[in-house]
């Protein structure tokens, strides 16, 4: 699972899966972070993962480690 999140998020930030780690901070200004991108997450966590997250939870949220953390409830 772990994985299978980062070789996705890596395809939303536009970066290669080797340049993520459960720590890295999506939201950083070196990946152009935008409202698109985490409409695409919310997406791929539902779609992929089945993990239901509202966007308040979302918002909370700051490492990869956080949305695996929601794919694992």
């Amino acid at each position: 699972m772990e994985q299978r999140l980062l070789e996705n998020m890596a395809e939303i930030l536009e970066v290669e899966a080797e340049e993520l780690t459960l720590d890295t901070e999506f939201r950083d200004d070196r990946f152009c972070w935008d409202s698109l991108k985490g409409y695409a997450v919310l997406v791929m966590l539902e779609e992929e993962f089945d993990a239901q997250v509202t966007v308040n939870d979302f918002l909370k949220a700051s490492t990869i480690q956080d949305l695996l953390d929601f794919c694992e409830q």
